[in-house]
């Protein structure tokens, strides 16, 4: 059984992916929604209404603080909120950690890993959570926030894996993080819509604001994503799949996390494939996982 579980897992994070937000999508009840007077997608006032509520009706875990960010803005996923700070931030340098998303060494090269020296007045940070390579909040996280703001450094926290978690605890009102954003690529296997939220401290004159304040976004996605909230839960996949994820970490000897989809290993006995920055063995546990699930390892 150990080789065929082995055969299933990768060095990539994908979610796993519940057949039931298929079926879902299949009954989008597009009859009913253009059958309203106006404009019939017009939903990004309900959106960034409902998507905190929906983050705060989790029972598995808790990200609190966000009604310290009084600006709510629909995106197109998190990495439309990347790409704006890659620009606004152009004349600072960007520190990530090991193992951090690793679009944002693609992107933008000028970076430091934050292990490799102190963060300076210059700098800009951004920090997943739970952290991608470990699935759960960084133990520097708060030294992190500490040290960014003491030097006037702006965070901005991704949340990208919410809603593929269980037992993530997290404060967000700390006054160093200027931005926090959500997607439900992770949570709702919406990657091929691209919706998510950004809450932020302050407005500006930068396309996510500009869009949101004429309502010249993405309203299709996200009327397909409010009407998959309404759906699934955030805490669907966790209540679904943690089981599954326990027992496939026992089998292959390595450490559960708490996002469904990711396991950690000992560097030693996992092939370079899975090491990441020279510091993380994790392993991507999406089809063992889902396998597991349906009985077929």
């Amino acid at each position: 059984m150990e080789n065929s579980l082995k055969s299933l897992v990768s060095n990539r994070t994908e979610a796993v992916y519940d057949f039931e937000f298929v079926k879902a999508l299949r009954d989008l009840p597009w009859r009913e929604w253009f059958e309203e007077e106006g404009r019939p997608l017009d939903c990004q006032d309900e959106y960034v209404d409902f998507y905190p509520k929906w983050i705060a009706s989790s029972e598995k875990n808790k990200f609190t603080g966000l009604d310290h960010f009084p600006f709510r803005t629909l995106i197109n996923g998190t990495t439309q909120c990347f790409d704006e700070a890659y620009f606004r931030y152009k004349e600072r340098r960007l520190r990530i950690y090991r193992g951090e998303y690793a679009y944002h060494k693609r992107i933008c090269t000028n970076f430091v890993f934050i292990e490799d020296g102190p963060i300076k007045e210059n700098d800009w940070v951004i920090v997943s959570t739970p952290f991608c390579s470990t699935g759960d909040v960084h133990p520097e996280f708060f030294s992190l926030l500490n040290h960014a703001h003491k030097n006037n450094v702006p965070v901005i926290v991704d949340c990208a894996f919410f809603g593929t978690c269980s037992g993530v605890n997290v404060d967000l009102s700390h006054p160093a993080i200027t931005e926090v954003c959500f997607s439900l690529t992770k949570g709702l296997g919406m990657g091929d819509m691209r919706s998510g939220i950004r809450f932020s401290k302050t407005s500006d004159l930068y396309p996510i604001d500009q869009q949101n304040k004429f309502k010249h976004n993405v309203l299709l996605t996200a009327r397909i994503g409010l009407y998959m909230m309404k759906k699934f839960g955030p805490d669907h996949i966790a209540n679904k799949f943690l089981k599954h994820q326990e027992s496939v970490c026992k089998d292959l000897g390595i450490t559960p996390t708490p996002c469904m989809h990711i396991g950690l290993g000992k560097i030693e006995e996992w092939p370079g494939e899975f090491l990441i920055d020279e510091k993380y063995c994790r392993i991507g546990l999406k089809h063992a996982v889902k396998s597991r699930s349906q009985g077929r390892v």
